[in-house]
């Protein structure tokens, strides 16, 4: 009767997993409308359809950053600027909140994953939130807000390994590991990034627009530094004097989407004579990643689940300006935000595999006392009753199966890669036209607009595909 209870108690666990088992997966079906809708510049669609996946609860409340980042970029693209800032506002906000919260919830995250945690964002996604208020301040014609949004991108990215060491020391501290049969410490990777280039160039211009000409060099130098010397000559032309009875025309484009993660398996080795435990790639030659101290007895080899940043595919490859139709520039590439991605992710990498394998641990541990008990209640004289303990056991392993995945969520809607150009224009009304190329020259995408060329105004032009 007590094997009974037992199994009934569990079946009811599964049953609840099964049934929210949402709440510990990556949801992305309803992006397929949306990412439709951005492919074809039908971004107030995109906003309607973005609205009314929220009201149906697919933007549920640890997944409520997702909803303020493609709304804030929906509206954006859309020209509602002040709508979008104010999304943005509110991402930015719940990030750093959300970020706050998931150090003090650590151990949710060791007996769920990630997914059970609100989300707080990737660093690349925090720091371009920045660089789309700047620029929705920019056409409000907001210069020194426009400013400010910069000046918080290169804070943001000073203080990136300052932040994880913070979490390492707290998911250090934890009770529970504490208590556990190893001995290990959480430390965060490294990254280069001082300056985001993006946020340099926009920097540069909105200082010499205000003719602050000692501040827009300074941002010339941290451009050249974040680029390693390859947007040196571009720089130089930005900042140089225009034409007699011109004045400067600024465009900046956005291509393709941005990276998303995947779910990778690690393995996890313990192994007790060498009283060590590694985290290991699979493969031919399994590379080690990770490794910490282990004292038990005990030799576990074990599989996990952790995300991985990959880059999707676009088929634009080159930029050019068209004024009145007639081929005028040909952009830039500024920045590619996969690279930024991979570079900032790594260094909170080290921390999630290792997480996710200590989960791993703890969990196996959890599962093979469950099934012990259960055979401790099996007298084996009862076939029902071995019958029961063998669909308990199977029980055990679904719960545990259920709740290991990798969190795969991130902000699909952001476009992967930024370009920039500068022409000369008599002020005036032209039709600018964007084309976007792919490697053999095609027009895969095309944007028109007509737009007032001020001799008082920044004159920056804006463009996007999602091709």
């Amino acid at each position: 009767m007590l094997l009974k209870r037992f199994f009934a108690v569990f079946l009811a666990i599964f049953i609840l997993f099964v049934i929210g088992c949402a709440y510990v997966q990556t949801q992305v079906k309803h992006y397929k409308g949306i990412e439709e809708d951005f492919s074809s510049h039908f971004y107030s669609g995109a906003a309607e359809k973005i609205e009314k996946a929220g009201q149906e609860g697919k933007y549920e409340g640890k997944d409520k950053v997702l909803y303020y980042l493609d709304m804030g970029i929906a509206l954006h693209f859309a020209g509602r600027y002040q709508e979008s800032n104010e999304y943005l506002n509110k991402a930015e906000i719940a990030i750093e909140e959300n970020f706050t919260k998931s150090i003090s919830k650590v151990m949710i995250s060791f007996l769920l994953n990630d997914n059970a945690l609100d989300y707080a964002g990737e660093d690349y996604e925090d720091i371009f939130i920045n660089i789309i208020k700047n620029l929705n301040y920019i056409h409000l014609n907001k210069k020194e807000d426009a400013m400010v949004e910069i000046r918080r991108t290169n804070l943001k990215l000073n203080r990136l390994q300052d932040k994880y060491g913070t979490m390492a020391e707290k998911l250090g501290e934890s009770k529970k590991l504490k208590e556990s049969e190893t001995e290990f410490s959480f430390i965060p990777g490294k990254t280069n990034i001082r300056y985001s280039i993006t946020g340099s160039y926009l920097s540069m211009l909105g200082y010499k627009s205000m003719g602050e000409w000692d501040d827009a060099e300074i941002d010339r130098r941290k451009l050249f530094e974040a680029s390693s010397g390859r947007l040196e000559d571009f720089s130089q032309e930005v900042l140089s004097p225009s034409a007699e009875n011109t004045v400067p025309v600024y465009t900046i484009c956005f291509a393709g989407k941005s990276p998303v993660k995947i779910q990778s398996t690690l393995l996890l080795d313990f192994d007790p004579d060498l009283n060590m435990a590694r985290v290991m790639l699979p493969g031919k030659e399994n590379t080690e990643i990770n490794s910490f101290r282990y004292k038990g007895d005990n030799e576990f080899h074990l599989k996990f689940a952790v995300p991985e940043i990959v880059r999707r595919k676009s088929r634009i490859r080159h930029i050019r300006t068209l004024v009145n139709g007639r081929t005028l520039d040909e952009l830039h590439p500024l920045e590619d935000f996969g690279r930024i991605a991979e570079e900032t992710f790594n260094v909170k990498k080290p921390i999630i595999y290792l997480r996710a394998a200590l989960r791993t641990f703890i969990k196996a541990a959890i599962d093979a006392t469950a099934k012990e008990a259960i055979d401790e209640h099996d007298t084996g004289n009862i076939a029902k009753d071995k019958i029961l303990a063998g669909l308990l056991k199977f029980t055990v392993d679904a719960v545990t199966d259920a709740t290991e995945n990798a969190d795969l969520r991130c902000w699909r809607t952001m476009p992967g890669r930024v370009y920039a150009g500068k022409i000369d224009l008599v002020p005036g009304e032209y039709e600018i036209a964007f084309e976007y190329l792919d490697e053999h020259g095609n027009v895969v995408d095309l944007e028109k607009r007509r737009v007032l060329i001020d001799k008082n105004d920044m004159n920056l032009i804006e463009g996007v595909s999602y091709r």
